[in-house]
């Protein structure tokens, strides 16, 4: 038993940090597709609705991680 190396445990604040990277993609890239999606349908000019979908993506996932984390 003394000659097994200590399994290395990662670092909460590690863990904590990609959970939040994680939010904040997801909902980008969520709220993004919703987005690219009614342009298509709805044939909206300068893919507006996909820069309001990023827009409200990261606004949403800034609002969770604030509350989830901070």
């Amino acid at each position: 038993m003394a000659d097994k190396q200590q399994e290395k445990r990662p670092d909460p604040g590690a863990n904590a940090g990609w959970s939040a990277l994680g939010t904040l993609l997801g909902g980008v890239v969520a709220w993004g597709g919703i987005g690219y999606a009614l342009d298509w349908w709805l044939h909206i000019p300068r893919h507006l609705g996909l820069l309001v979908g990023m827009i409200v993506g990261i606004a949403g996932s800034l609002y969770i991680v604030m509350k989830r984390f901070g």
